[in-house]
């Protein structure tokens, strides 16, 4: 289901209010273009910029990652049209959004691993590695399609404790353990 223009703005706009925290553009790139349901890659870019422009949103830096978040104009105009995107929508929205709080609050040393559109039809599957809610380890992975994205995503994240061991072993000069 892809939405129309406003639609598409307004279910921007409402995924900023449900976080309390400035978003990092990945993970609402993430959010808003799960197998474009709700907008495409391009669709979202396009829609950031004129929100940007005309002031609804902020862009800034938070936590070494560029991130976006609503400024008051964007969250009147929030209160004032959230009703006109999908009920469906902003239920994943919000299920979404809880389950990013419990996962940063409960696991700061924790592995988080993601998608990321790089140009059209084109990912980056990537693995972070957080001690006490900092990235200690950051990789990127060129894996073309987002299918193959999210083959690379999973294979990342069921082998990340030996790549970071592989990693820190081959840094420290393949020492024994």
């Amino acid at each position: 289901m892809f939405l129309e223009k406003d639609e598409m703005k307004f279910a921007i706009l409402y995924t900023l209010k449900v976080y309390s925290y400035p978003l990092p553009l990945e993970k609402l790139t993430e959010l808003l273009t799960w197998d474009e349901e709700v907008m495409s890659y391009f669709d979202l870019s396009i829609m950031l910029s004129e929100l940007i422009e005309d002031g609804f949103i902020q862009k800034l830096r938070y936590r070494e990652a560029e991130c976006v978040r609503l400024t008051e104009k964007g969250s009147d105009a929030n209160e004032f049209f959230s009703g006109r995107v999908p009920r469906t929508i902003r239920k994943n929205i919000k299920e979404y959004a809880q389950r990013d709080e419990f996962d940063e609050k409960t696991n700061p040393n924790g592995t988080v691993c993601d998608i990321e559109p790089v140009s059209y039809n084109r990912y980056f599957a990537s693995l972070t590695m957080l001690d006490s809610g900092s990235p200690i380890l950051e990789l990127k992975v060129d894996a073309g399609s987002r299918a193959e994205a999210n083959r690379a995503k999973e294979l990342l994240r069921k082998n990340a404790d030996d790549i970071y061991k592989y990693i820190f072993k081959t840094l420290d000069g393949n020492k024994e353990d």
